[in-house]
């Protein structure tokens, strides 16, 4: 999720003007995540079921999230369907949040809220964290570094727009997501519509304003079916800087 940071000095353009290892995790949640919004809900189950949907039907897949951040509803949502789990994170200080929160003996009451809803029929006192943690790894690397045709199923929230302010880089990013997917599997995104950068404890992050036809854009040459779909997008900001979301769904070819 970002915000917009339409004062101070021009932000960088390229994704390596940025110290992305200086990234505030329990910043970013307590902004962001902390309070639950109703479109990160909505988000949260569209994603669960453009999961439970995904071909072919009924198998255990192996799974990747590109981006993670300081965020478990990714790997929440995948559990039920989830062969293995990937977190792929560039921010050392991220990598390090995802692991300390795995290795924690319990939900922390955000997260919790989060698996009541992409899991309604899940035994109450159940402890996902340790489903997770049996078969999660996290990755410190870069997007852009992604290995090909590795995984079943990727999904990815609010980073290729919001690592860069280059439609190149951008490009580059999506293309990379959905080369990491074999063929015939699935492809589920977050978009925030139209951010301009976003500020994490008082540092300025970049954003590339994006829009449908761009998401389109930048993943047909790669998927055989696509779906985008906005998520929100009232005059009222959903968080600071932005006032909606694009939610996609496509087919790798």
């Amino acid at each position: 999720m970002g915000s917009s940071s339409g004062e101070g000095e021009p932000l960088a353009s390229s994704n390596s003007g940025y110290d992305w290892d200086a990234f505030d995790s329990e910043a970013y949640l307590d902004h962001y995540y902390r309070e639950p919004h109703p479109d990160d809900v909505d988000l949260a189950r569209r994603t669960a079921a453009a999961i439970a949907a995904a071909p072919p039907a009924g198998a255990a897949l192996d799974i990747i999230d590109v981006g993670t951040g300081p965020n478990l509803f990714p790997w929440l949502c995948a559990l039920p369907r989830a062969r293995s789990l990937t977190a792929w994170e560039y921010s050392r200080q991220n990598v390090d949040w995802l692991r300390e929160e795995l290795a924690g003996d319990e939900l922390r009451p955000l997260w919790r809220y989060y698996w009541d809803v992409v899991s309604p029929g899940h035994v109450p006192d159940e402890n996902p964290v340790a489903a997770i943690a049996a078969i999660a790894r996290v990755e410190q690397a870069s997007i852009f570094d992604l290995p090909k045709a590795q995984w079943d199923l990727a999904t990815m929230f609010f980073c290729a727009e919001s690592i860069t302010r280059s439609e190149a880089e951008f490009a580059s990013a999506c293309r990379a997501l959905a080369e990491a997917v074999r063929p015939g599997g699935t492809l589920v995104a977050a978009f925030l519509d139209q951010s301009r950068g976003y500020v994490v404890a008082d540092r300025p992050f970049p954003a590339l304003p994006v829009d449908a036809d761009a998401i389109r854009a930048a993943f047909h040459p790669y998927v055989g079916d696509i779906s985008v779909e906005p998520i929100g997008g009232s005059e009222a900001e959903t968080h600071s800087g932005y006032t909606g979301s694009l939610f996609m769904v496509a087919r790798t070819r």
